[in-house]
């Protein structure tokens, strides 16, 4: 390298570094993020950055700094004003000072309704609805007390005891189960109160309602493999909780609508609930079958064993595993068997045993037994047949033998968390999985990558990639973040499936080895990567980014390497496992 190059880079070099690296007394505060504000909790942060070699006092008392320049404190305040003074002062004795100021009011406490009103209506479930006879309606409302409520042409709703309600009286509850006469064409539900004087007040729902009341059953089909069901139309930050994929033109009954979300009827135990846009319901109607069956192959080939059975249509189907002994189990729903299904294998040799069983009048269940832990399958149609195709663990488990997916969360315009120092989840993610994918390189593995530069890739695009590749272990790198800088920090895993717990719990082992604290490895999470059943998956929150202690060790270089070096130890470490289950 010649001289004007290394001058170059030395520039280049210097122009990245942090402003917290050095230089005179400031304060930048990440919380709060006003000078003045009013808050109903108690419960208050100072935290954001100085610069490096800078002390901090907060109304003249000390607060530790990192070698970042961060810090944060819990700040408990008393009712009314609480004023805050933060002076930062650099090595040459100049001062910074910030004055921040809370007003802390309490949340107002609950009280009787006084005048003649209704305050509120809330309906269970919230939203938009279309209904099918059989279908129940919840409310719960709060009004003057000690009246007679009613909703639905004058059912009558229950006052409920004060002592349900914080000893606040006029809480009025009941429920409605759609009848055959409904109408409720897309109208809102009208709920009255009547006092003593006979005099009445009302108010309407926020949401309309109306009952589907066709002579043949409304269905659809899925319009591909990337389609899932979920529990609920309603979620958290992650969406509502999925239940699992279904293959393309799969036959679904639809029995309501809930805002964007239809409410399908798995079976006659079982409803789900599917997006509007991935059901196609521009097709023939007709009543969904019921299936029975009879026609039922186990056997194996050079790549994998397989279970499969026919059907009269392509049924929905969910699925779960037992980890120790190894089973997957499979549920179709809208089927049964009229008579003895054949069990025989033929040339398997990860499949021990297939058990058919009915867990209810329309449910075919299939109990895969496994010579292993699950090691990750697939179910999808080839006409009517449903086949279970499930992998073989390797008889010789070794990092150089597998294909490894890694995925460097958020990127582009996602940035994810920040820290206090200024710096993205995104840069952070990105490191850590380049040195992921180099020491996984190192033991003769092949990655796959969503990103190995700075860009924006769409989490359904990610999903699509891994389904469609199919590596042998998916791992997801994040850095955790929380409101609360001061008490929230460590390494954390979290999964979805049973059959993924052993691979989280291996990895999350190692990194506490590290000396981060134990945030815990976390079951049923609903993350988009957590999803899939073909691969054990591990979604890896190396520590939290809002933390400055966190913060200052996942900028370290060397635990950045070290952070790297434990994944690889405990995919090691869960293959020895796996291989002596």
């Amino acid at each position: 390298m010649n001289r004007s190059v290394i001058v170059l880079v030395s520039i280049l070099f210097i122009v990245v570094i942090p402003r917290w690296v050095s230089g005179q007394a400031f304060i930048r505060l990440s919380q709060p993020s006003r000078e003045q504000s009013n808050v109903s909790n108690p419960r208050q942060f100072i935290a954001g950055r100085t610069c490096a070699g800078c002390s901090v006092t907060i109304n003249n008392d000390s607060v530790r700094v990192y070698s970042t320049g961060t810090f944060a404190v819990r700040k408990d305040l008393s009712e009314g004003r609480n004023a805050f003074s933060i002076t930062a002062t650099d090595a040459n004795g100049e001062t910074y000072t910030k004055n921040v100021v809370w007003y802390y009011a309490p949340s107002p406490t609950p009280r009787a309704t006084t005048a003649f009103r209704i305050d509120f209506i809330e309906i269970r479930p919230k939203g938009n609805l279309e209904l099918s006879t059989g279908d129940t309606l919840y409310i719960r409302m709060k009004g003057f007390p000690g009246a007679q409520a009613s909703w639905f042409e004058n059912i009558p709703l229950r006052e409920l005891p004060a002592s349900q309600n914080s000893g606040v009286a006029g809480y009025y509850g009941g429920s409605y189960v759609i009848q055959p006469k409904d109408s409720l064409l897309n109208s809102r539900l009208r709920v009255q109160l009547r006092n003593s004087n006979g005099e009445t007040t009302s108010l309407y729902s926020p949401y309309r309602y109306k009952v589907m009341h066709n002579e043949t059953p409304l269905t659809g089909r899925t319009i591909d493999n990337m389609t899932y069901l979920t529990s609920s139309p309603e979620g958290d930050r992650l969406g509502p909780e999925k239940i699992g994929f279904l293959d393309k033109d799969v036959l679904l009954h639809i029995t309501g609508r809930q805002g964007d979300y239809y409410k399908v009827r798995l079976s006659s135990r079982m409803s789900a609930f599917i997006p509007e846009p991935l059901v196609d319901t521009d097709i023939p109607q007709e009543a969904p079958p019921v299936s029975i069956v009879s026609d039922a192959k186990v056997w194996g080939d050079e790549q994998a064993d397989y279970v499969s059975v026919a059907l009269s249509d392509k049924l929905p189907y969910t699925t779960t595993q037992q980890v120790s002994p190894g089973k997957l189990i499979v549920d179709i729903h809208g089927a049964y068997a009229e008579q003895g299904v054949n069990a025989l294998l033929q040339g398997t040799r990860e499949i021990t045993a297939v058990a058919w069983g009915q867990p209810s009048h329309d449910v075919f269940r299939m109990v895969i037994s496994l010579k292993h832990a699950p090691w990750g399958y697939q179910i999808y149609y080839e006409g009517n047949r449903i086949t279970v195709k499930v992998k073989r663990v390797p008889e010789k488990l070794s990092l150089s033998k597998l294909v490894i997916g890694l995925d460097a969360g958020h990127g582009g315009g996602n940035p994810g968390a920040a820290g206090l120092t200024g710096v993205y989840e995104k840069e952070l993610t990105l490191r850590l999985s380049l040195l992921l994918k180099t020491a996984l390189e190192n033991e003769g593995a092949t990655v796959i990558m969503t990103r190995t530069t700075e860009k924006f890739v769409a989490n359904e695009d990610r999903l699509s990639l891994f389904r469609r590749s199919n590596p042998d272990i998916l791992l997801s790198v994040h850095l955790n973040s929380s409101a609360n800088p001061v008490d929230a920090f460590g390494t954390a895993t979290y999964y979805k499936w049973p059959f993924c717990e052993p691979l989280n719990a291996a990895i999350h082992k190692r990194l506490v080895e590290t000396g981060l604290r134990d945030f815990g490895n976390n079951s049923g999470f609903n993350f988009i990567l957590n999803n899939p059943i073909e691969f054990p998956d591990a979604l890896i929150e190396t520590l939290f980014l809002s933390n400055p202690g966190d913060e200052e060790k996942i900028l370290n270089p060397a635990f950045q390497q070290e952070i790297a070096n434990k994944i690889v130890l405990g995919l090691k470490d869960y293959l020895k496992w796996i291989t002596n289950i």
